[in-house]
């Protein structure tokens, strides 16, 4: 006797086992929804915590730019601890040596500034008056230059306005009160605020150092939590946007660190005052293309003007920028920065304001990154619209 599938011996049927439906495939729209979504639940978590967040960034940065360091020196048989106790060290005895090479420098230039004050304050007559007897000219009338013709012009002014000189003072008074005491709890905060950034600045070389141990764990958690089907190409994109930051950033770091000592020498040599810090701060401002180079061009002619008047003395300052932009522009951004980074200056400068207005002082510091993973981000969707059928299919008339 032939038995049919699915009944038993007795003549009972046998229950099927269900079948689990295959899951449903995640579409497009819903993809695109899910990563606007966490997209935007992460940038307002970092804007909420910004204010605790911004150590962790801080040491997180240091630790990414210092991770290939420590890399090279495990390759030479270091082990990764003593690597980052070799690079705090020589970290810090480059920073103790510059300090104590620029600090007597820069005390003594203030020393020069400070002798010079009279000097600048005598020019600064000589303008005024110059710029006193052009304008009585043009005006035909004299113009009060002492506190008392002032105040008499001043109280001449609101006397003839109908203003209350009396009832001004008295309501004065209260809102002095009330600045005062508004002044003296931003004073106490102020205090406060301090404290912890000393503390922040205290605790940074500690975040740097476990993080900077646990980096590569670090990462390959993260991409543990990528999908497989998508490890790939996360990893590559990743990647890009690793390579293009990091050349973005070091390669900028390392110019700005040549142009602040060729502005510093240059400025020695034009002979103006604070040459060193007007030099520092310049290249370091260069970080922002061009910014650097506005800053230090006014503040050094400023000084010059001051001290010398118009002179060679000014066309040194003009000449110490002007060879220093042509050193930056045709030897140093193509040898160290090169052509690989894609960011270009015009991009960067629009990202810093953009993120500025917007975040405030995070907004600056993580305008670079986030305009270096939407550049990448973006000519990947650009390749994958090209190669889509959209794009390619239909009736070209």
């Amino acid at each position: 006797m032939i038995r049919r599938a699915g009944h038993s011996s007795a003549g009972t049927r046998i229950p099927r086992p269900m079948r689990t439906p295959p899951p449903k495939p995640v579409s497009l729209r819903e993809r695109i929804a899910w990563g606007i979504a966490a997209a935007v639940l992460s940038v307002g978590l970092i804007y909420l915590l910004r204010s605790a967040l911004s150590m962790l960034f801080i040491a997180a940065t240091f630790a990414w730019l210092l991770d290939p360091v420590v890399d090279r020196l495990e390759a030479r048989g270091l082990s990764r601890e003593r690597g980052i106790m070799v690079i705090f060290g020589a970290g810090g005895l480059a920073i103790t040596l510059a300090v104590l090479v620029l600090i007597p420098s820069v005390v003594e230039e203030l020393e020069n500034l400070t002798a010079n004050l009279s000097l600048y304050g005598a020019r600064l007559t000589e303008t005024a008056t110059e710029l006193k007897v052009r304008l009585e000219t043009w005006l035909e009338r004299p113009l009060p230059v002492s506190p008392e013709e002032l105040f008499a012009e001043a109280q001449l002014a609101l006397t003839s306005s109908g203003a209350d000189i009396g009832g001004l003072v008295k309501d004065t008074v209260p809102s002095a009160g009330r600045l005062i005491t508004t002044l003296g709890a931003k004073a106490l905060s102020g205090g406060f605020a301090f404290a912890v950034a000393v503390l922040n600045v205290l605790l940074l070389p500690i975040f740097t150092f476990y993080l900077l141990r646990d980096w590569d764990r670090l990462v390959a958690g993260v991409d543990e939590l990528v999908p497989p089907r998508h490890r790939a190409k996360v990893r590559s994109l990743a990647h890009q946007i690793d390579e293009t930051l990091a050349s973005f950033v070091r390669g900028q770091l390392t110019v700005c660190a040549l142009l602040a000592v060729c502005y510093s020498v240059g400025l020695l040599i034009s002979g103006v005052d604070l040459a060193l810090v007007v030099g520092i701060v310049s290249g370091a401002l260069f970080i922002i293309p061009y910014v650097g180079t506005l800053f230090g061009v006014v503040i050094a002619s400023l000084l010059a003007l001051l001290k010398f008047g118009v002179d060679w003395h000014l066309l040194a300052v003009w000449a110490a920028f002007g060879v220093s932009q042509l050193l930056e522009g045709f030897i140093f951004t193509p040898l160290i920065v090169g052509d690989k980074v894609g960011l270009h200056p015009l991009v960067v400068m629009v990202a810093l304001i953009v993120g500025g207005n917007v975040f405030g002082l995070w907004g600056i510091f993580l305008a670079i990154p986030v305009t270096a993973a939407a550049q990448i981000l973006f000519a990947e969707a650009m390749h994958h619209y090209q190669r889509s059928r959209f794009f390619g299919d239909g009736d070209p008339a």
